[in-house]
């Protein structure tokens, strides 16, 4: 399976999610902001996928995906925010997020998306 990044600075969702992924055979790497995000990736360069959510403390997930886009990063990432609103998704895709999912959401809809994502490999 894939080694995948989740970031997120709610404990809850973290866990969450990093659970979900783990129990579909994936390994998880966890971070609580994007600059932590940017270190586990420097630290782990076989991740290939990242689970971001849009808000979080210092660079928010878009301003973390447009970096990772500016240096040439190709990884698969997916939004993960409770912003549902057209201008956030639109925000989203053109920083150069390859899909975006809605909080609340199903645990089972994250794993199908996470398993879409990484067949476009």
């Amino acid at each position: 399976m894939a080694h995948i990044l989740v970031v997120d600075d709610d404990p809850d969702i973290l866990e969450l999610v990093t659970l979900k992924l783990r129990s579909a055979g994936h390994s998880v790497t966890a971070a609580a902001s994007g600059e932590l995000a940017r270190d586990a990736l420097a630290a782990h360069p076989d991740i290939e996928l990242a689970v971001v959510d849009l808000m979080l403390p210092g660079m928010t997930g878009t301003d973390l995906v447009r970096a990772l886009r500016a240096e040439g990063s190709t990884l698969r990432v997916l939004m993960l925010t409770a912003r549902s609103q057209e201008r956030d998704l639109v925000s989203g895709f053109s920083a150069g997020v390859d899909d975006y999912l809605t909080k609340p959401f199903s645990p089972r809809e994250l794993a199908v998306r996470v398993q879409a994502l990484l067949g476009r490999r």
